[in-house]
């Protein structure tokens, strides 16, 4: 999949959005298994009758579960080194300056929209949005969307999410429903459900239509203009989130509706390539999990100390929050600080949290790179209550990204699951928010 506008750290303007701890992912990025009868062929070779030879991973979905690591250690600025980031930050410092010494007034065309560029590059982010608004009224097509998805980041930054949204419903029912247009969609969506804002509920909603059908078309989503590409299993993710915003706003009719017309979407389709595949049934598990009590989970080991028991707890408490992670997740290590604060500060309700680590690679076939991760794992969550779990269970999850966080209400029952941002377990973050839903709806039902 080519890289998108809007989430490219550095490569695009509005961009810095990722790069400045931009949402990435929204809680619903999985959902139900299907039947065999249910699924969708793929792009993989059938194994001949006659060689009766045993069906093998396509090589496109090696290479992507391969990359995946890199990839997302490459998203996050936590995994950068201390050179990356300083040239970061002289790059974004001189698109600071350049962009306060100049006006937008004195620019058109093509120079108007690289200065949005260049303002959101450096994280200027009222001119970026002024150079962006311009260069729409200016009726200019090559770069419109990407000049809604500048503004739409940088009124989100600035925290003016009403105006944000109204960009956001502006592009959608003005320009052709690309890739671009997906992308900042998903943005938005994904901010709003970060911030507790049900205005994402309805974002979804309205966008519904023109991505079921993008959906319906065979290949890659691709942008009017530019390169930018979103694939069939990204789109279905996206997609998905309104079924999984419904869940959370306990509308189960609307959410399985949501989901039907998806899966009526990819049976048009005569082929579906085995990776897109593959993440489109690791939603659909996410999703499945969804009102069902937590599958059996088998810790090996507890970091938290040598003489605490490796268990989730069975007393679920007011409710509890597991955080799966794979153990080259290095901004998840992080993360574990944060939580452990959170888990200390709340043990008096009690509200229960633990990370969940595993490795992708069993003890006994790691190399030397998996020996470094596991002691800076040792060294980095020793005290943390972090479980080491085995392999399997990010499969059981249907983990397409970390940290993947789950909630659970007092009887075990899984409320929530999706990605969770970097900030999750801070005051007032988007933990407080999935709960603050949860109990409402609890105390809703009791009264």
């Amino acid at each position: 999949m080519t890289t998108p506008a809007l989430y490219a750290p550095i490569l695009f303007a509005g961009a810095l959005v990722a790069a400045a701890g931009m949402p990435l992912a929204l809680p619903g990025q999985t959902l139900p298994v299907p039947t065999p009868a249910e699924t969708q062929p793929t792009a993989q070779t059938a194994a001949s009758p006659q060689t009766s030879a045993p069906a093998r991973e396509a090589p496109g979905a090696i290479y992507k579960d391969a990359m995946h690591p890199l990839e997302a250690v490459r998203a996050s600025l936590d995994n950068w080194s201390e050179a990356e980031l300083s040239a970061l930050a002289v790059g974004m410092h001189r698109a600071h300056e350049a962009c306060d010494a100049v006006k937008s007034d004195d620019y058109q065309g093509e120079d108007l929209y690289d200065l949005a560029h260049l303002c959101a590059f450096g994280q200027d982010w009222s001119p970026a949005n002024e150079a962006a608004l311009k260069y729409i009224a200016s009726k200019e097509d090559p770069h419109r969307t990407q000049a809604y998805a500048i503004s739409v980041s940088a009124l989100a930054h600035i925290n003016a999410l009403d105006l944000a949204l109204a960009t956001t419903r502006e592009m959608l029912g003005r320009q052709p429903y690309d890739a671009e247009v997906a992308y900042t969609v998903r943005y938005m969506k994904d901010t709003l459900e970060h911030a507790g804002n049900p205005e994402a509920l309805a974002l979804a909603n309205e966008e519904h239509t023109a991505i079921v059908q993008a959906l319906s078309q065979p290949g890659p989503l691709k942008a009017t203009h530019g390169d930018t590409t979103i694939s069939t299993g990204a789109l279905y993710a996206s997609a998905m989130e309104l079924a999984f915003l419904n869940r959370f706003a306990d509308n189960s009719d609307a959410a399985a509706a949501a989901s039907a017309d998806l899966d009526a979407a990819l049976h048009k389709l005569t082929a579906i390539p085995a990776e897109d595949q593959q993440e489109i049934n690791q939603v659909r598990t996410q999703y499945q999990l969804l009102g069902t009590h937590l599958p059996d989970v088998q810790p090996t080991r507890t970091l938290q100390s040598a003489s605490a028991k490796p268990q989730i707890d069975p007393n679920f408490g007011a409710a509890t929050v597991l955080v799966l992670f794979s153990d080259w997740c290095i901004e998840c290590r992080e993360l574990m600080k944060t939580m452990t604060k959170f888990a200390i500060v709340n043990s008096h309700t009690p509200i229960h949290a633990y990370g969940m680590l595993y490795s992708e690679d069993s003890p006994a076939d790691a190399q030397d790179a998996g020996k470094v991760l596991h002691a800076e794992n040792e060294k980095q969550l020793a005290g943390t209550p972090t479980l080491e779990v085995p392999g399997q269970t990010a499969k059981t999850f249907g983990v397409v990204d970390y940290p993947l966080g789950v909630v659970l209400d007092s009887n075990g029952t899984i409320r929530f699951i999706g990605v969770l941002p970097s900030d999750a377990f801070n005051g007032n973050g988007y933990i407080e928010k999935v709960f603050e839903r949860m109990f409402a709806k609890i105390t809703s039902k009791a009264n």
